[in-house]
């Protein structure tokens, strides 16, 4: 800086604080009592300011600490831990929470700043609301290994089965309802004998015979090894659907969050990761 601009920020800093720091000695100036005091705070500001600005370098490049996630009960069960788990052994300083719920209550969360990321069943209408497909899903017709039932089953036969519900908000019911609407089918018509709050809950109730249920691939996929529970296909009907990753358009993902987000994407372009090729089986 030039003599008259350093003279200029210091007649300004006087005026600002009200006091004189120098005495104007003819060619030489001399510190006031009040610049002595206000020196060695001004070097400790400095130092705070330099500390901070290494703390936030520091931060923008570090992958730790806890990364809070929402999903609904498919990912949250059966895909995410997998991908958690691999994340963590290439970052050690990162802990996860997965807090599991329906779709409908994971974009809510998101929506109102409760959570910095899903994944959820299905994707909602709003223009702040990012939704990016994760995984492919395919849903299918689940019954007790003991049900005498043909293979494949009509959708007229299917309205004939005692039938089991998720409830309302979850994927599952949202993507079967839109599938047999589109086929001709009232979901109403659908001869419902119970509405259950879980995946695991539907499939002790399809073990014990209570009735079928359309259900994920991947969240049956130990059941049918062992013989327990039997897919049954839907004739002429594929029940496809995707996962997606939804975050919130004005929120900045923490540097921690934004690497997880990366690799959790990377994960979804694999074979699906809850499936027997991405498992190695």
């Amino acid at each position: 800086m030039s003599q008259p601009a350093v003279s200029e920020q210091i007649r300004a800093l006087e005026r600002r604080l009200g006091c004189r720091l120098f005495d104007r000695l003819g060619r030489s100036i001399q510190p006031t009592r009040q610049a002595k005091l206000l020196y060695p705070g001004a070097l400790a500001i400095l130092d705070d300011i330099s500390r901070l600005e290494q703390e936030l370098t520091r931060q923008a490049s570090e992958v730790a600490g806890e990364i809070l996630l929402g999903a609904s009960t498919i990912p949250g069960a059966y895909i995410l831990p997998r991908i958690a788990a691999d994340f963590k052994t290439r970052h050690p300083e990162v802990s996860f929470t997965i807090r599991i719920s329906d779709s409908a209550a994971i974009i809510d969360n998101v929506l109102n700043h409760e959570l910095l990321l899903g994944i959820v069943g299905t994707r909602a209408t709003s223009p702040v609301l990012d939704f990016v497909p994760f995984v492919e899903d395919e849903l299918v017709l689940a019954a007790s290994a003991d049900r005498e039932l043909g293979n494949p089953v009509s959708l007229a036969r299917l309205a004939q089965l005692p039938f089991l519900l998720r409830e309302q908000g979850s994927g599952t019911r949202k993507t079967l309802e839109e599938y047999v609407l589109r086929n001709g089918l009232d979901p109403g018509r659908l001869n419902t004998v119970a509405v259950l709050g879980s995946n695991a809950a539907i499939k002790e109730a399809i073990k014990e015979d209570l009735g079928v249920s359309i259900l994920s691939r991947i969240s049956i996929r130990d059941e049918v090894h062992c013989g327990r529970i039997r897919e049954i296909g839907i004739r002429d009907i594929t029940l496809g659907r995707r996962f997606y990753t939804v975050t919130h358009k004005k929120r900045t993902l923490p540097n921690h969050y934004d690497v997880f987000l990366q690799h959790l994407r990377r994960a979804g372009e694999k074979p699906n990761p809850g499936s027997p090729e991405a498992a190695g089986v």
